[in-house]
């Protein structure tokens, strides 16, 4: 009887060639992305484009993320592995994603271009201050703000790592975005944020 160790050591896997273009649907090219606040609109999720930006990046770029999201408006240049979602984030000076936490999943950042500063805790009480290729991961269940503290538009890319059922669905954001947000738009609108796994509070009650 094989050792249950040596069984998987031992696994045959064989490699293959893809295509140029088979390998061309796995390329996000930057120059034909679109943002995903354009896709965003009151025919398919019932939130506004800007209603979501104003939570959100002013850009972003969805590079990868996998098949099956919630977040199906904001359509990807790659449909990549479950639990990996990459993109690119594209602000003006003193905007960014606004204070939101992901409760069950990775969010990490890596400063493409400028000067970030990423802030947590109780009203953003702590940050750091992220140049050029400076990369952080942030906890779970970590009230998080990142802003573009440059003189001009700055880059930057988010990663979230998770499962399936939890990437894309485990966002909370700050409860005084939310009324804002309600004020706005109103409650039809404050509620089909739940369509794209965001939710406002400061407990999260998971994916049902």
């Amino acid at each position: 009887m094989n050792h249950p160790i040596t069984s998987v050591l031992t696994t045959e896997l064989e490699t293959f060639e893809p295509t140029p273009e088979e390998m061309e649907k796995r390329i996000a090219r930057f120059k034909d992305l679109k943002p995903t606040k354009r896709n965003y609109n009151e025919s398919n999720v019932g939130i506004p484009g800007e209603a979501y930006a104003k939570l959100a990046a002013d850009c972003v770029y969805k590079l990868m993320s996998p098949p099956g999201n919630k977040r199906a408006a904001a359509i990807p240049a790659i449909s990549g592995n479950p639990g990996v979602e990459v993109s690119i984030l594209d602000n003006p000076p003193g905007h960014g994603p606004r204070m939101h936490a992901h409760m069950k999943t990775i969010e990490s950042f890596l400063c493409l271009t400028g000067k970030y500063r990423v802030s947590w805790g109780s009203g953003g009480k702590y940050h750091v201050d992220l140049e050029p290729f400076d990369f952080i991961a942030l906890p779970a269940r970590v009230f998080r703000e990142v802003t573009n503290i440059s003189d001009s538009r700055a880059l930057i890319v988010a990663i979230v790592q998770g499962s399936i059922e939890d990437t894309f669905n485990d966002v909370l954001y700050d409860p005084v975005l939310g009324e804002k947000v309600r004020a706005e738009y109103g409650d039809e609108v404050y509620d089909n944020f739940k369509n794209i796994g965001i939710t406002f509070g400061s407990v999260w009650k998971g994916n049902a």
